[in-house]
């Protein structure tokens, strides 16, 4: 009887190192199409979408986040008041652009960009001549939510505080925008609150200064306080 010999053929070291590799690269794959998918909502590949495992990760993040019934988002008064009334608004606004031009598929509302005015426009402008070291106030009385255009130009530097100030208010203000030495600005304005809202210009020069202010919009008026 003849013996046949056999003989182990243990893997060489270059061996498990490719075998190793590829493990790696196949638990990275798995790792990155499917777990992070499902798991975290993560699909960098698309692979997950496409299987549709974006829902698990949202039941995940539903089942894990605990209920609140009582707070919620925090919103601005403004955002408040939008919602409150923008069903409202947006129906009234649908029907009458149906009626005007006929029901458009494409066509959106938003009547918050829009607040109209029954009071008349007006176009202010004065003029103050500021003495060296001396300063002076000019101010438009408007409601919350008003909105001016504003343009002033001096014939030097002069330090400035916009600012503003609510009714009877004694010794405080807020401030809008604080300048060591400017000579020209122009922009738009819409009031916080009620009140007198305006430029303070003081001259740290040696020569008088002269600041000239136009102002456009629904102001009550403009006046030196």
């Amino acid at each position: 009887m003849s013996i046949i010999s056999m003989q182990t053929q243990h893997p060489t070291t270059s061996q498990l190192v490719k075998a190793t590799l590829a493990g790696a690269v196949a638990a990275g794959l798995i790792l990155i199409t499917t777990v992070l998918p499902a798991e975290y909502g993560i699909d960098p590949t698309g692979i997950g979408g496409k299987l549709g495992l974006g829902v698990l990760a949202a039941d995940h993040e539903d089942e894990s986040s605990p209920p609140n019934p009582v707070a919620g988002p925090v919103q601005s008064a403004g955002q408040v008041a939008s919602a409150a009334t923008s069903p409202a608004d947006h129906s009234q606004i649908t029907s009458k652009a149906a009626e005007a031009f006929g029901a458009n598929a494409g066509q959106r509302f938003d009547t918050a960009a829009v607040s109209l005015r029954t009071t008349p426009y007006r176009n202010d402008t004065l003029s103050v001549t500021l003495a060296p070291g001396k300063g002076a106030e000019v101010k438009a009385m408007l409601k919350a939510g008003d909105g001016i255009v504003f343009h002033w130009k001096a014939t030097g530097d002069v330090a400035l505080d916009m600012h503003g100030e609510r009714p009877d208010a004694k010794g405080t203000w807020t401030s809008y925008a604080v300048e060591r030495a400017q000579r020209e600005a122009s922009g738009t304005f819409i009031a916080p609150f009620d009140g007198s809202h305006g430029w303070y210009w003081q001259n740290r020069g040696t020569e008088p200064v002269t600041v000239e202010i136009q102002v456009a919009g629904y102001q009550e008026k403009l006046y030196r306080p």
